[in-house]
């Protein structure tokens, strides 16, 4: 709907030698969809590294750093997770069109239709990782835009990241069970969450890890992408 009013507010009366040149330029601020490509390939190219590099990397990483193969799978894994927050939103540089509003809009109409995808094929499989999501991620993906308080904006994507909602529901729990821990075991919690996350996707089949690397991470890094858009 905001896409619709963006084309109708950008019709504006000209006369007829003008036309011609307003279209052009107006066809040519349009980014299409294959200029959306880069975006995609970068957030999903993140999520693979996410989801290969913390296993085939960790010989390399106990080789040159005192962890074991355990803690340095975790520890990779934590680092990629982060790394990706400062890649993904540079990618606007490469597109055309990209200061129109239809750039943005476009990336998030596409961002929130993958989500309600996501979001509805895990539901049949795993509800209540389907609901956790949801009430997590879909406000915040609703509201996200380049422009406003892209602060507070920020702060919330960060805060329903899938990392810091295990973190926070770590804690929540805690409280819960009237046995509070400070700052340091809370991490050692969180990492403890992330290693049996891992263990039971490579033992057991478990399809959770795969399934927030390859598929909500990646969803979350374009709506990162919508937000610092150029």
């Amino acid at each position: 709907m905001k896409l619709s009013k963006c084309d109708a507010g950008a019709e504006e009366p000209l006369c007829d030698g003008d036309k011609g040149a307003a279209h052009a330029a107006a066809e040519e601020s349009r980014p299409g969809l294959l200029t959306l490509v880069p975006p995609l390939l970068i957030c999903h190219a993140t999520g693979l590294t996410l989801y290969f590099l913390p296993v085939l990397g960790q010989h390399v990483a106990t080789q040159h750093f005192p962890v074991s193969e355990s803690e340095a799978v975790v520890l990779t894994v934590t680092a990629v997770y982060v790394a990706g927050l400062a890649l993904p939103h540079n990618t606007p540089r490469v597109l055309t069109g990209c200061g129109s509003e239809r750039g943005w809009m476009t990336l998030k109409l596409l961002s929130l239709l993958y989500l309600a995808m996501q979001l509805g094929c895990i539901a049949l499989i795993n509800f209540s990782l389907g609901f956790l999501l949801a009430v997590t991620m879909v406000p915040v993906a609703a509201i996200v835009q380049p422009k406003g308080p892209k602060y507070l904006y920020a702060v919330l994507l960060v805060l329903v990241t899938p990392a810091v909602t295990l973190l926070l529901s770590i804690v929540l729990y805690q409280e819960l069970i009237e046995y509070p821990v400070s700052a340091l075991e809370c991490w050692q919690l969180f990492l403890q969450a992330v290693s049996e996350g891992l263990l039971d996707h490579y033992l057991y089949g478990s399809i959770v890890f795969p399934f927030i690397a390859l598929f909500v991470y990646p969803c979350w890094l374009l709506l990162w992408n919508v937000l610092f858009w150029k």
